[in-house]
């Protein structure tokens, strides 16, 4: 709990009001058991979209998606990402035509 209320004693009132609001909606439980089950399941469950080879720590993200809808793809690694991007492009660019 110190980290906690170090950075609580570090906070303004503003912010401060605002984490309490988002306390009390019941916002900051769904966060920490979300984050929770993140790091419950980790990259052991998680594969290459291109090839279905396991994802390790050394793997490559893309985030991709608009703003409202953020979205994480692992790649094992980098020819299976520059695969995947040209893929997409080559996708949107026919789309487009």
């Amino acid at each position: 709990m110190n980290k906690l209320a170090k950075i609580i004693e570090q906070l303004e009132e503003e912010d401060l009001l605002k984490i309490r609001r988002d306390l009390l909606a019941g916002n900051i439980d769904r966060l920490i058991e979300k984050r929770l089950r993140e790091a419950k399941t980790g990259l052991s469950d998680k594969f290459c979209p291109v090839c279905n080879g396991p994802i390790t720590n050394e793997s490559f993200i893309l985030e991709f998606g608009s703003k409202h809808l953020r979205r994480k793809a692992h790649f094992d690694a980098s020819d299976c990402l520059e695969y995947f991007v040209s893929t997409r492009l080559r996708e949107r660019k026919n789309q487009t035509s």
